[in-house]
């Protein structure tokens, strides 16, 4: 795991994210002290997409777009 400063982290941080997405893993640090890690992502990629949870919600009714009751306007 290679050690790099915030301040070089931030500089070549496209460097860094396309070494990641290779499979290397790097400690931030600032003033000395580790802050965080940056490493590859495990487990497969998901991709989101409009609708992808209608086959499991269904569609949405019309009721769902009403007023809620109790939390009327009125003040």
């Amino acid at each position: 795991m290679k050690v790099i400063p915030s301040y070089e982290a931030k500089s070549k941080f496209s460097e860094i994210l396309r070494a990641a997405s290779e499979g290397e893993s790097f400690v931030i640090t600032r003033n000395g002290k580790r802050m965080a890690e940056l490493r590859p992502c495990q487990g497969p990629e998901i991709r989101r997409k409009q609708g992808m949870m209608r086959e499991q919600f269904g569609p949405v009714r019309e009721k769902f777009h009403g007023a809620l009751e109790g939390f009327g306007g009125g003040g």
